[in-house]
């Protein structure tokens, strides 16, 4: 996994091959050794997370020279999985918006806080930012898993859902139901059921996907709140659709590269207030994570 991102070496055709023979501010560009662990934009933090960094996109590198990454503090952060984000208590779901960086004032030519930026986090619904955080301290964060980046007239945008620590203790009890399969949702051995699931059609998911939605069904305060409403389409989440019918919830995803189209008709045991609600957002999210 490279983690030393050596800088680009001088070229005599320069960048477009066409030589430098011509007028050039590239002197004052960033062009220094870069950290793997430091990403400064989405595509660079997807890079980090699936060990694929190249030169660009990310911060310098503190040391600057190669072989010393063992004992570098940002690596050690990193491996330790120390820095991350605090998330919220009984929030599975995040909406992380891209906040540019401001302008460095009496910046002459390469602002030095150009391409970078940072995150705003609030509720999957919108509202009040609950948390604000720096792109390697979402790299930093361990369980959790995310969409891919979009863009709408707020500028870009991405969904950060959270692992549950409890979804292991979960139990999912499944058989076949005619051409489909019913899933019975328990948060552990011997507790009221949840909910249930009834694929029409293939599965459309994972064994893990129902054991995390039914340890966030499970994790709740003991209040229950007024009926929540369900958007229709999630922005980020192609191919996916939801609605709510008169006795419980439908999930529908169109044909993937992964799976085959799919209906699942939700049954729930638990009330559907927001919690509920906030438990199938992130479980539709997690079906698209990257």
């Amino acid at each position: 996994m490279p983690t030393f991102l050596e800088q680009p070496s001088y070229g005599p055709r320069g960048p477009d091959g066409q030589g430098w023979n011509r007028l050039s501010l590239n002197a004052q560009n960033d062009r220094l050794h870069q950290c793997g662990w430091q990403p400064r934009r989405f595509a660079a933090l997807f890079e980090a997370l699936t060990g694929r960094q190249q030169w660009g996109g990310f911060g310098r590198c503190f040391v600057g020279h190669p072989g010393s990454c063992g004992t570098c503090p940002v690596q050690l952060r990193r491996l330790a999985r120390e820095g991350g984000i605090a998330w919220p208590a009984r929030t599975p779901l995040l909406l992380a918006r891209v906040r540019p960086s401001p302008p460095t004032t009496g910046a002459l030519f390469a602002d030095p806080a150009a391409g970078r930026s940072s995150l705003e986090l609030s509720p999957w619904r919108g509202g009040p930012t609950v948390l604000k955080a720096e792109w390697a301290e979402i790299l930093n964060t361990p369980d959790h898993t995310m969409s891919w980046c979009w863009q709408d007239e707020r500028g870009e945008a991405f969904w950060l859902v959270r692992n549950h620590l409890a979804a292991d203790a979960a139990v999912v009890v499944s058989r076949k139901l005619g051409a489909g399969m019913r899933h019975e949702l328990y948060g552990g051995p011997g507790t009221p059921r949840l909910a249930v699931l009834t694929c029409r059609g293939s599965c459309a998911h994972e064994a893990y996907h129902l054991q995390h939605l039914a340890a966030d069904l499970n994790d709740r305060d003991g209040t229950v709140g007024p009926d929540a409403e369900l958007p229709e389409q999630l922005p980020g989440v192609p191919l996916t659709g939801l609605a709510q019918t008169g006795t419980g919830s439908l999930l529908h995803r169109n044909r993937s590269r992964d799976y085959s189209s799919s209906t699942v008709e939700l049954s729930w045991d638990v009330p559907f207030d927001e919690t509920t609600a906030t438990a199938l957002v992130a479980h539709t999210v997690r079906l698209i994570a990257i």
